[in-house]
């Protein structure tokens, strides 16, 4: 294998915060495997907005959003994304071709990022799914095809596959990928339906776990007690099954149970506190929810709780969450932090990656599925919770270890898949997921 120099990162969001604790640890995972001196690139559709958040990291726009630019008063997105892959197949034989002429300045640069890069890494995350578009994620995966560049997808939960469009053109970009790093089991399954070859994928425990920290606790969780610091993460979920409306209520009645219970009887203090806050231009703010939240506790709990609109980086909330007893997390990421930080999680579940990872960690009677969602439900999770932070929080820290561990390997991964030929299968991990490496 020819050494590694170029990587090109696709699919980010780094306004998102959970997201960009994904970009941060792949980029940590990626340097340790292939070492500091590599070059990364990574495609944002925020990428002026991203940049002034990460300064340290080199963004471009990506390859959809410049597409969509440069095509507006000529044609129709659709038109410009296969003008697009033209233009990359026919680069790929004649570098200089007259076509990319036609192209805007920063779209020719988006594209050479790809013809630049010895591997193009679409980042981890959760955005093949149903209620997601798909057109960008596509464009991305043939452009690097097209350009005979190996892809790899990290860590992601995916799928199903059966209803989601464009399910033809998936299945065949999915198939000719060098490695697909899932997060749990459901989603190797989903890609074994959609005929990806076993060899082409992998178990790894989510990339954030990769930034835990190293003085874990090791001692039992306390009970229950007086004076607890309990952060709260919530966003809105526009996919309840029953509708988006009737769905939100019964989280805002759900939660506001939850914090009478925490401020009245435990004298709690709880603090609204999220990975998608202070950053204006991302088109949601976990804060507005808290907002309703809080208007709708009795006026004299309220000096109790408190609402943190502030931006942090991935190692800012990690410092954060870990002077918190408890974290409740709706935000996948927000929960992986809080583990990563040393704190205790009782998670609520919107996708079913939230309950694949927590199940594994033993604490699947103490996951709340959002559409289950009550007062008595979450009142009862609580309880379980806290029942299983005290008696079985050591085993639960070695797990957050052992999927450090295995975040990690990720990387061993990639360099792996980037060596074997097509017909070679990837090593297997020992073990489960949260089990160290060979």
């Amino acid at each position: 294998m020819k050494r590694i120099k170029n990587i090109l990162i696709t699919n980010a969001i780094a306004l998102n915060g959970g997201d960009a604790a994904i970009l941060h640890a792949t980029i940590e995972i990626l340097k340790a495997q292939f070492g500091d001196d590599i070059t990364i690139t990574v495609h944002d559709m925020a990428a002026k907005a991203s940049s002034r958040y990460y300064p340290a990291i080199t963004f471009r726009g990506d390859i959809y959003s410049e597409a969509v630019t440069w095509a507006r008063g000529r044609v129709r997105p659709a038109i410009a994304a296969i003008a697009v892959l033209a233009v990359a197949g026919l680069m790929r034989i004649a570098p200089g071709n007259r076509l990319t002429a036609r192209l805007s300045p920063s779209l020719c640069a988006t594209l050479d990022d790809y013809l630049k890069a010895d591997v193009v890494v679409s980042s981890g995350g959760t955005y093949l799914v149903p209620h997601y578009a798909l057109a960008s994620k596509l464009l991305d995966f043939l452009t690097a095809h097209l350009l005979g560049k190996p892809l790899v997808l990290f860590t992601q939960s995916l799928g199903p596959f059966r209803a989601i469009e464009h399910r033809a053109l998936l299945r065949y970009v999915l198939r000719r990928a060098a490695l697909i790093l899932v997060r749990d089991e459901r989603s190797r399954s989903y890609l074994g339906d959609l005929g990806v070859p076993p060899a082409r994928v992998q178990l790894c425990a989510d990339a954030v776990f990769s930034l835990a920290r190293h003085d874990l606790p090791r001692g039992r969780f306390p009970p229950p007690h007086q004076n607890w610091r309990i952060a709260i993460s919530v966003r809105d979920w526009p996919h309840f099954q029953g509708g988006a409306q009737n769905g939100m209520e019964r989280y805002y009645t759900s939660l506001v149970a939850l914090v009478c219970e925490l401020t009245e009887r435990w004298r709690a203090e709880v603090t609204f506190i999220s990975t998608c806050q202070g950053t204006p231009e991302y088109w949601t703010d976990d804060s507005r929810i808290a907002e309703k939240i809080v208007e709708r506790l009795p006026q004299a709990l309220r000096d109790r709780v408190t609402i943190d609109r502030n931006f942090r980086n991935p190692d800012q909330l990690i410092a954060d969450l870990a002077t918190y007893d408890l974290t409740i997390a709706t935000r996948l990421h927000a929960a992986i932090l809080s583990l990563c930080a040393g704190t205790p999680v009782l998670p609520i579940s919107y996708e079913f990656k939230t309950t694949e990872l927590f199940r594994r960690f033993g604490l699947g009677g103490a996951t709340i599925d959002v559409e289950g969602i009550s007062p008595h439900a979450i009142l009862a999770a609580f309880d379980a919770a806290s029942a299983f932070w005290s008696a079985q929080s050591e085993e639960a820290w070695s797990k957050v270890a052992a999927a450090q561990r295995s975040a990690f390997d990720a990387g061993r991964f990639v360099a792996r898949a980037l060596e074997r030929k097509v017909s070679e299968p990837l090593p297997r991990a020992r073990g489960n997921v949260f089990q160290g490496r060979d």
